[in-house]
């Protein structure tokens, strides 16, 4: 007589896996999540905003100005619809690219190895090191200049940001 065995599939098998993996962290996440909510709600910030607020005020900023612009109405005195818009764009394209490194790429950025420390390095490597740590500083500096000029958007058109 044969024996029947069923194939029941348990907690630990590989498709329900994903279910179980880091239950911990998702239920912290979770809590962490109503007590962000519960700070907003009474004070208009919660610690997650705090642990980059200049990343936060930035997208706060672009967001808010861009969706200004799409729902403007009016516009200030000596400037017509269509710079109006292109200024609030500006302003909110500006404190995007000032803030979000993800919008920016380094074209050396494939081609280095962060297996190795930096004395461990070959010359070649080493090169191309160089050059992805110059490209940085160029796209830290174009940041810069994006947020200065958004900044001096913002401060020269402050009034006028009403719809």
């Amino acid at each position: 007589m044969a024996v029947k065995i069923e194939n029941k599939l348990s907690i630990w098998d590989y498709k329900d896996a994903f279910r179980w993996y880091r239950i911990d962290k998702r239920i912290s996440l979770f809590f962490r999540k109503i007590k962000w909510a519960y700070q907003r709600a009474k004070y208009g910030w919660c610690d997650k905003d705090l642990w980059s607020l200049d990343w936060t005020l930035g997208n706060y900023i672009a967001s808010s100005v861009n969706e200004l612009a799409n729902r403007t109405h009016g516009y200030p005195y000596g400037l017509s619809p269509e710079e109006w818009d292109r200024t609030l764009r500006r302003i909110a394209r500006n404190f995007y690219l000032g803030v979000n490194e993800d919008s920016w790429t380094n074209p050396y950025e494939n081609d280095i190895s962060y297996e190795k420390n930096y004395n461990d390095l070959g010359e070649t490597e080493r090169t191309v090191w160089n050059k992805w740590f110059e490209e940085e500083g160029r796209i830290e500096e174009s940041m810069r200049t994006r947020r200065r000029e958004g900044f001096c958007d913002l401060v020269k058109w402050y009034s006028h940001l009403w719809d």
